[in-house]
């Protein structure tokens, strides 16, 4: 059983703050993948939701999305990754799914490079 442990997240609000400086964007309909290198030789995983939304549909996305991470981080590169949800996305349940369809697709194609 792959685990999501504290050393796969990225926790400080410093770290976050790299991403916005250095970090490459890459854009999709409900949410923005940010990507940049680390020298850990693993992959950690951030996650900011900035959809105004209840804190139950909030807490919901982010699980969903840590759980997508899990589930691959086997097999993605080395980087860290800031998962942004922005303000004006709507949350509802099937923005789950298309979140999850997205960094489906953005991991399988990144394994290409």
């Amino acid at each position: 059983m792959k685990l999501y442990h504290k050393e796969d997240r990225i926790r400080r609000r410093g770290e976050f703050l790299r991403f916005f400086k250095n970090g490459t964007a890459h854009r999709f309909g409900v949410c923005t993948v940010f990507r940049l290198s680390n020298t850990l030789g693993r992959p950690r995983l951030g996650v900011t939701v900035k959809a105004k939304v209840n804190s139950v549909q909030r807490n919901r996305l982010k699980r969903v999305i840590r759980e997508v991470f899990r589930l691959r981080k086997d097999r993605i590169a080395a980087f860290d990754y800031n998962v942004v949800v922005p303000g004006q996305v709507r949350v509802d349940h099937s923005t789950a799914g298309k979140v999850v369809m997205a960094l489906e697709r953005f991991w399988s194609n990144e394994n290409l490079h």
